[in-house]
C-alpha cells in the first residue's frame, strides 16, 4: 500500500510536467503494485546524474533491450527490429518507490525532479 501511495504522489506531482515526463497509463480495473516506479523522461541521463548527485537513488533498469542482450544473439535480431523497446531503454528511469521511504524522502525526490526540469 505504501508503494501505491508513493506512486500516487509522484503521479500527481509530475502531472503538469508532460512536456518532459510521460507517466505510464494506469488501466482501469488493474491494480499495480509498483515493484518499480518508472517514467519515460526527456534528458534521462542528465536527470539521472542530477538526481544521484543530489542524493536521490534513481536507477536505470533494463538499459539494453532484450533482443539486443547477448543471450538473445542466437535469435538474429538487430538494432531497429523493436523500436519501442529500444526507445524504452533510452528514456526510462526508475525513482525510489519502496515501502520504507519517508514522506520527506518522497517530497525531496519530487522537488529534485521538478527543480531539474523547471530551472
Amino acid at each position: 500500500r505504501k508503494r501505491i501511495a508513493n506512486a500516487a504522489r509522484y503521479d500527481a506531482a509530475f502531472a503538469d510536467l508532460g512536456e518532459f515526463i510521460k507517466i505510464p497509463v494506469r488501466r482501469p480495473g488493474v491494480r499495480h503494485v509498483y515493484h518499480l516506479y518508472s517514467l519515460h523522461v526527456q534528458r534521462r541521463d542528465e536527470l539521472l546524474a542530477f538526481l544521484v548527485k543530489n542524493g536521490v537513488q534513481a536507477k536505470i533498469h533494463y538499459p539494453i533491450p532484450m533482443h539486443l542482450q547477448p543471450a538473445s544473439a542466437c535469435l538474429g535480431y538487430k538494432l531497429g527490429d523493436f523500436p519501442d523497446a529500444e526507445n524504452h531503454s533510452r528514456v526510462c528511469i526508475t525513482l525510489p518507490g519502496h515501502s520504507y521511504l519517508t514522506e520527506d524522502e518522497v517530497s525531496y525526490t519530487i522537488e529534485q525532479v521538478r527543480k531539474f526540469y523547471l530551472r
